[in-house]
């Protein structure tokens, strides 16, 4: 005896995933609209094309800075933890430039 399996496939569906990844989509790129922004600004100020990536690197780098200066009373592990985030991060800028 021969089993044969029909499978349909229900348009609606595939139109509601469709859809989906549309919205997705859109909100992802809403999110990378500062991050362009900041990339166009760090391509000025440097004089050379900067990439997303070098862009996030650079995000870093600067937060790491901040956490590491500007909390002046914290305990020194704490401290320690943010200079050895911000000298990984300057490692990573300086290999990706």
């Amino acid at each position: 005896m021969e089993k044969n399996m029909i499978l349909e496939a229900n348009m609606a569906h595939y139109n509601l995933g469709k859809e989906t990844v549309k919205t997705i989509s859109k909100k992802v790129e809403l999110m990378k609209k500062p991050i362009k922004m900041l990339q166009g600004y760090y391509s000025m100020v440097l004089e050379r094309e900067v990439s997303m990536r070098q862009t996030l690197l650079l995000v870093n780098a600067q937060a790491a800075f901040a956490c590491t200066v500007l909390p002046f009373e914290c305990p020194m592990l704490l401290r320690a933890a943010c200079c050895g985030w911000f000298l990984h991060a300057v490692l990573k800028c300086r290999d990706n430039f």
